[in-house]
């Protein structure tokens, strides 16, 4: 099981990175930065100690506070953690993109909610 589990995680992460798209010379220009004011003004209460995070307690505005990198592969663990959860066997990778931006919508709108129940409350669809 934890073989199969594995195996899926990072499938889920190849089909992430491989829905990238590739830049164009007339690319326009990235986003502007997130406001400041998304990121929480003090230590997060589901950071228990450095590098140590209480997995059901992290709030969206420590999702949307994180740098790129770090939300990316926040969105993509806490994808698996709420399919593990809801005891999902079947993932549709071609979904994953459009789910993700549920939840980022979902977490935009709602910062104090955490992050699963924001993965809840965006009715992704798995498969």
């Amino acid at each position: 099981m934890k073989k199969l589990a594995a195996a899926a995680f990072a499938a889920l992460c190849v089909a992430a990175c491989a829905q990238q798209p590739t830049p164009t010379a007339a690319a326009p220009p990235p986003p502007p930065a997130r406001p400041a004011t998304v990121a929480p003004a003090s230590p997060s209460d589901a950071q228990v100690s450095p590098g140590r995070w209480e997995v059901a307690r992290v709030r969206c505005s420590d999702l949307l506070g994180a740098a790129d990198d770090d939300r990316a592969a926040a969105a993509m663990f806490y994808y698996g953690y709420t399919a593990e959860r809801a005891h999902v066997r079947v993932i549709d990778v071609d979904k994953i993109s459009d789910n993700v931006a549920k939840v980022i919508h979902q977490c935009e709108a709602t910062p104090n909610m955490t992050v699963p129940e924001a993965f809840r409350h965006a009715r992704i669809a798995h498969n």
